[in-house]
Order: C-alpha cells, then sequence, then structure tokens
C-alpha cells in the first residue's frame, strides 16, 4: 500500500511541474501582451490570406524566406545603404545599435517563428528591415532611383497593405533605435495616408503616447489615432439586456436617422432621441478600398489578441465594424449608408455588403457596440407607438401625397362647379 502511494507520488511529480512551468511561462508571456508582435488568431483565420498574408515585402520573421517575396530582400540592403549613408554614420554604428536590443525585441515574437534564425541572423533581419520600413515611409522626391522604382512606383499600394499588416509588424524599438541617427517623421506619414485613404477629419494632438499607452509597431500607432485613449467610453457601460439587430431601412422605418459624424474616432458611436419625433445615430465616415480594408481588419485582429481589460474592453475597431455590418442586410442598405456619406467605397453596393458580411462572422463584439444596441432597443421600447404610425408614412407616403393630390384637384373641381352655380 505505502509502495503504491509512493509510486503515485512520483508520477505527479512531472506533471505538477509541467503545470506549474507552463502556467509561469504564459504568465511572463502576458505582461509582454502589449510589446508582442501577434499573429492572427485562429478564430479569424477564415477572413482569407489575401488579408494576412504580405504581397511584396516581409517585415520580421513570420513571413520572411517566402519564395514570392524574395524580390525585396535585395532592395532592403540599398535601403539600408543610403539610410545609414543619409544618417552620417557608417553602417557598423548603426547595426551595433540594433545589434544591442536584439535580444530584447527576439522576445517579442512567438517562440517558434523565431527559432530557426540565430541571434547574429535575427539582428541582420532587424537591421535590414527597420531600415527598410524608415526609408520607404520617409521616400521623396530625392530617393535614389533604384528605391524610388521599387518602393513608390512599381508598389506602392501594394506597400501600404503590407506594413498594416498584424504579421508583419515590427517592433517600436527597433525603429526607436533607428531614428536615433536618422529622424522619420512616421506620425505624419501615419496620419496623412489615414487622412487620405480612409477619409477621416483632421485630429489635432500627439498620437505616439495616449495616457499610459504606447502602441507597439506601426498597426498599433494607425489603430490609436482612428480610436483615441484606450480607456475611451469606459463611463458607458452595457447591461447586456435583450437588444435589437436591424438595418438601415429599418431604421429609417423606425424613424431613426442616420448621420455622418463629425466626430473623429471610430469609437464615437452616439444614438441620441432627436426632438419627440426623430432619432439619429451618429457614425463617423469611412473609405473603403482593398488597402483600407485590409488595414480595418488587422487593428480588429490586434484588438483580438491584446484586448483584455473590462469594462473598456478596447474593441473599438471590432464594434464599429460590427455595427456597420449590422446595418446591412441588403444593397438598399449600402445605398443608404452612402447616401448618408458614411461609407464611401469603390467597391459596389454588393461587394460592400459582402465584405462587412464576411467579417462580422469573425469579429467579436465590443462594449461599444452593445451600448449602441440597447440604445437603439430602448428607443424602440419606449416610441412604440410613434414606430408603427411612421412606418405607415414611411411606406405609403407617396400613396398619401398621390391621395392628397387627388383630393386638392377634387375640390377645386367642386369650387370651380360651385361658383359657376352661383353665377
Amino acid at each position: 500500500m505505502n509502495t503504491s502511494r509512493a509510486e503515485a507520488t512520483v508520477e505527479l511529480r512531472p506533471i505538477q511541474e509541467r503545470v506549474r512551468s507552463t502556467a509561469n511561462r504564459l504568465e511572463a508571456g502576458l505582461s509582454q501582451i502589449d510589446n508582442k508582435i501577434h499573429r492572427i488568431p485562429p478564430g479569424l483565420r477564415g477572413i482569407g490570406d489575401r488579408y494576412i498574408v504580405p504581397s511584396v515585402v516581409a517585415l520580421g520573421p513570420y513571413h520572411h524566406g517566402s519564395p514570392h517575396l524574395h524580390q525585396m530582400e535585395e532592395i532592403k540592403h540599398v535601403a539600408a545603404y543610403y539610410f545609414c549613408k543619409d544618417s552620417g554614420r557608417p553602417v557598423e554604428e548603426v547595426y551595433a545599435k540594433i545589434l544591442s536590443v536584439a535580444i530584447q525585441v527576439r522576445c517579442f515574437y512567438d517562440e517558434d517563428a523565431v527559432a530557426r534564425f540565430s541571434d547574429t541572423e535575427f539582428a541582420d533581419m532587424m537591421f535590414l528591415d527597420g531600415c527598410f520600413l524608415l526609408e520607404y515611409i520617409g521616400a521623396n522626391d530625392v530617393l535614389v532611383p533604384v528605391l524610388a522604382n521599387t518602393m513608390v512606383l512599381s508598389t506602392g499600394p501594394c506597400m501600404l497593405r503590407d506594413i498594416m499588416l498584424l504579421e508583419n509588424q515590427l517592433p517600436w524599438l527597433v525603429l526607436e533605435v533607428l531614428m536615433t541617427f536618422k529622424h522619420v517623421d512616421v506620425s505624419e506619414f501615419i496620419l496623412g495616408n489615414i487622412r487620405a485613404l480612409l477619409r477621416v477629419k483632421d485630429r489635432p494632438g500627439e498620437v505616439y503616447v495616449n495616457g499610459d499607452y504606447r502602441a507597439p509597431h506601426f498597426l498599433g500607432l494607425a489603430r490609436l489615432y482612428l480610436t483615441g485613449d484606450t480607456a475611451h467610453g469606459e463611463e458607458n457601460q452595457s447591461r447586456c439586456g435583450v437588444m435589437s439587430i436591424l438595418s438601415a431601412i429599418q431604421l429609417a422605418e423606425m424613424s431613426v436617422k442616420l448621420k455622418d459624424s463629425d466626430a473623429t474616432m471610430f469609437a464615437d458611436m452616439i444614438m441620441n432621441k432627436n426632438g419627440c419625433l426623430y432619432g439619429e445615430l451618429s457614425l463617423s465616415p469611412v473609405f473603403l478600398n482593398e488597402y483600407t480594408a485590409c488595414w480595418l481588419i488587422n487593428m480588429a485582429a490586434f484588438e483580438t489578441c491584446t484586448s483584455t481589460g473590462y469594462p473598456s474592453d478596447g474593441f473599438v475597431v471590432s464594434s464599429y465594424l460590427s455595427i456597420l455590418a449590422m446595418l446591412m442586410d441588403k444593397e438598399e442598405d449600402v445605398h443608404e449608408l452612402r447616401a448618408q456619406h458614411i461609407v464611401q467605397s469603390y467597391f459596389s453596393n454588393q461587394e460592400t455588403l459582402n465584405f462587412f458580411k464576411v467579417i462580422a462572422r469573425h469579429l467579436r463584439l465590443g462594449n461599444r457596440c452593445f451600448i449602441i444596441l440597447e440604445a437603439i432597443e430602448d428607443y424602440k421600447q419606449k416610441r412604440r407607438v410613434w414606430i408603427v404610425v411612421h412606418r405607415f408614412l414611411y411606406h405609403n407616403w407617396k400613396n398619401i401625397v398621390a391621395l392628397i393630390s387627388i383630393v386638392s384637384v377634387l375640390v377645386g373641381v367642386f369650387k370651380t362647379l360651385l361658383s359657376l352655380k352661383y353665377h
């Protein structure tokens, strides 16, 4: 009996050690969640490779070595040469600085992705990729022809897509170190492209740091510009009660108007009661094409990897995209959103509808989404009688106008007959 207990104790020790070490390792990883370069979560991989895999350049280890990206590797060497030349510092000095932080930033990537690289190979990759990215961001009219042709002219739009992919990010520390040698206006590049491609309004103020939050990479900075403070909206808490999911046309039937918001943040979705008869749902506008669609999806994926705090759950872009998807049930709904300048796109109505319906299946519904849905439900419950009346008027106003016109004509005829009778 005692022998059996001793054997059981011996057998338990390995599993006890495994669960303890695994817990410690994962907890240590969680402490680095804000700096980590994440991969697309499994639940979002159904969106397709077109939104995950870079098309012209690999930045970092996740897609490094892919055959279809090989051509850009030589250009990275050229970019590094000119970056160092413009900085006035020798290549050896700039590289040595990256080498000094390589071990630290190596921990920001998944272990299985960096295991195939030695420390020197990893430092080489960070140096070349970082110089390349900053040369692209700082590209101007004096860029050397070989870089201008490859970075700006031949593959420019694809580059804009690739540098915003979640799995194609470089740690901000790498860029920060390189920018001590040569200043590059990363902020203006991000803001300029977001203003131009997403068509959002200007937002003054600093975007590198917001409160205690520091963006870990390029994509994180772009998301910060579009979402504002990570604690935004914390004072409004969802009760997670019964909620209505209604399309744009159904809202119009209920006397809820859609409005192109003056707000610059995706977080600023507001459902207001506009007087006694009408409601108003205000949303920030968005411009949709192949590249901006990729940006938005990868921002939503980034939120899925990093948003762990409650009640400010951080699913800002996800909530915004989910609300837009909810508003689109038919092509007529897309047309209504276009008419109100909330969604602008080169896509057709059907393509826009398909895009939002596909991604909505993979998105996490955030707190802000629930707040809007609950506000719509509250409006619906408090104005039941008026909604019935308005729905009738909404669907029959043409007939009502025609009837009024006919009555007006008949009244005119009757008055004419009366006037003839008494003359």
